[in-house]
């Protein structure tokens, strides 16, 4: 429905993305039940779908099965036309850098991965030979999604050194560029392709070789001028604490990062701490549990959310999913009931992040 302040261009816009979304999220549907689910008209919907289809962006697969008894004509159903639409997708960790290219659903199609460096010339160096090893897919790139750990401000601490980079990579590779912070786009990958879209307020949660959150109201991801609004880990849980790289002191994620978590059990790595049977790794993970479910909770009554999304390498061994699920219950009974639950696609994470922050701007929203 049309709002007071939105010209006729902006509807137009606003409806092509919106069928977008809904085919990403359905998969097929024919025109009769699009119109049923987005409250158009037939003749609306007509119009909508053959403008996407001229544009390339949707396309017809031949007619539905349902209501095959019936006489007369059958229903077309129509799909995304993802084929020819990939994404050079960059996420930098704190502990490596990954580089892959997937389709706008999503779907990885190649990747390769290294420790983690900063130095722009070498970032864009490996894209360069990312590229030319699969050049089948030079010429369907729609742009480039890039997710750091950190802001993406130029002027605020984050992983790399955001100055310049995304013009750098736009011209070296002559495809646009999206930056966003690595935790927000995995948030986003959750909305466009997980199940994520309709909960009213949902927070999401990562803990691995650093800790984030960001927030998704509505379906629509929670962005904010002031980086550290919903960021978790730079919530101050311990004032006597160590000084954060953002530059406070006893930070989460000085507390409870993997980095800290190392320091207190004999320089262990992730993987070790997190498949360790060791008694005494055992307690110190209990206590960092316990750290984090407090922050966790008091995070989560604020805001009101309906639902607690994690994710990271930490989430990987089911007994911290279990323990931090009971120590939020028990800080606020609100979260039982599988109110807290592991991404599901946590495992998609080095790269999903990139792939729908590119999706979403020069494909869905383009």
């Amino acid at each position: 429905m049309a709002q007071l302040g939105i010209n006729p261009k902006q509807i137009k816009s606003y409806n092509d993305t919106t069928l977008l979304y809904l085919l990403s999220s359905e998969g097929t549907l024919s025109r009769k039940v699009i119109a049923s689910k987005l409250n158009l008209t037939a003749a609306a919907v007509s119009k909508i779908t053959k403008r996407l289809i001229e544009s390339g962006k949707i396309e017809e697969i031949g007619n539905s099965t349902e209501d095959s008894d019936r006489v007369g004509r059958k229903e077309v159903l129509l799909a995304l036309k993802s084929n020819d639409k990939f994404s050079l997708c960059i996420t930098a960790e704190l502990d490596a850098v990954t580089y892959a290219i997937c389709d706008i659903r999503g779907n990885l199609k190649k990747s390769v991965t290294y420790p983690f460096f900063d130095d722009n010339a070498l970032i864009v160096n490996r894209a360069k030979a990312f590229l030319a090893e699969n050049a089948a897919y030079a010429h369907k790139l729609i742009g480039v999604g890039l997710c750091v750990v950190g802001s993406v401000k130029k002027d605020v601490f984050g992983v790399w050194n955001n100055e310049n980079l995304v013009d750098l990579l736009e011209l070296e590779l002559g495809l646009p560029v999206a930056i966003q912070n690595n935790v927000k786009a995995y948030a986003l990958a959750e909305i466009i392709y997980g199940d994520t879209s309709h909960d009213s307020s949902v927070l999401f949660f990562k803990w691995g070789s650093g800790i984030g959150s960001a927030v998704a109201v509505g379906g629509k991801l929670l962005l904010s001028t002031d980086y550290s609004l919903t960021e978790i880990g730079h919530y101050i849980v311990d004032p006597s604490g160590k000084q954060c790289r953002c530059g406070r002191y006893g930070c989460l994620e000085t507390v409870a990062s993997a980095d800290a978590i190392s320091a207190e059990t004999g320089g262990l790595s992730l993987t070790e701490i997190v498949s360790s049977k060791d008694e005494e790794v055992i307690n110190v993970l209990e206590h960092k549990i316990d750290t984090v479910a407090l922050a966790l909770t008091n995070t989560a009554t604020i805001l009101n959310a309906d639902r607690i999304v994690l994710f990271g390498q930490m989430f990987e061994n089911q007994s911290i999913v279990e323990k931090l699920t009971v120590q939020c219950a028990r800080y606020n009974n609100h979260f039982k009931h599988n109110k807290i639950m592991v991404g599901e696609l946590s495992k998609k994470s080095t790269y999903i992040g990139a792939a729908a922050v590119s999706a979403q701007q020069f494909f869905f929203e383009n």
